[in-house]
Formats: C-alpha cells, structure tokens, sequence
C-alpha cells in the first residue's frame, strides 16, 4: 500500500491511497491538493487512481446545465439506469435537472463508482 504525504497550509499529513479516497469523500480534499509518494514526486490527488473520479467536475456541469434534461449528465456520470429515467421523463419536467445542476455544482453529485468529481 502506497503512502503519500499531504501538504496543506502548514501541515503535513501521512496518509494511505484509501485514506485519501476517504478525505475526498469527506470534502476534506480538493483535486488539486498536492500530494508527494515515497519518491518524493509531487502529485495532485485528481491524479491518484481511485481517489477523485476519472470524469470532470466542469464536464458534468456544463452537461447538466445544457442538456441535462435529457440525461446526458447521468450518461457522462456512468449512471446509465438514471439517465435513461431522466430522458424519457424530460428531466423529470426540469425539476430533476435543477436538482442535478445544483447537486453537481455544490460537488454533492458522485459518478457510479461512488468517486467524487474533481
């Protein structure tokens, strides 16, 4: 299990690739926090597999913003099952896409594999 050293303002913190992934889950750690491995190589978390999710954060916005009602913000997220409610449901009359948009935009919105957006 790798261990990496995050740098905050001030601190130094030595944490686990899971703990890291439970910081991100916590909204304790942004994607762009730089982190160093054990070869003293300099990282920004989006960048470690499994910690951020691979699908981007303004991606999904600019999605659900434009043509959220018809799903393609779900699709992009890798809810499929959803996507296709929210398509034939037009969004759910456009409350659901509101919902989505917000949800998205306060980083509240997970992609499929539980991973949050950076």
């Amino acid at each position: 299990m790798t261990n990496w050293t995050l740098k905050l303002p001030g601190q130094e913190h030595t944490l686990t690739t899971e703990d890291l992934k439970l910081w991100a889950k916590a909204g304790k750690l942004n994607g762009d926090a730089v982190v160093v491995d054990s070869n003293g190589e300099h990282w920004n978390a989006k960048q470690i597999p499994g910690v951020f999710s691979s699908r981007d954060w303004l991606v999904a916005l600019i999605l659900s913003i434009v043509v959220g009602t018809l799903g393609v913000d779900r699709f992009y997220l890798g809810k499929i099952g959803t996507g296709i409610l929210k398509l034939i449901t037009f969004g759910g009359l456009g409350v659901w896409t509101i919902i989505d948009i917000i949800l998205i935009a306060i980083k509240k919105l997970d992609d499929k594999e539980g991973l949050r957006l950076a």
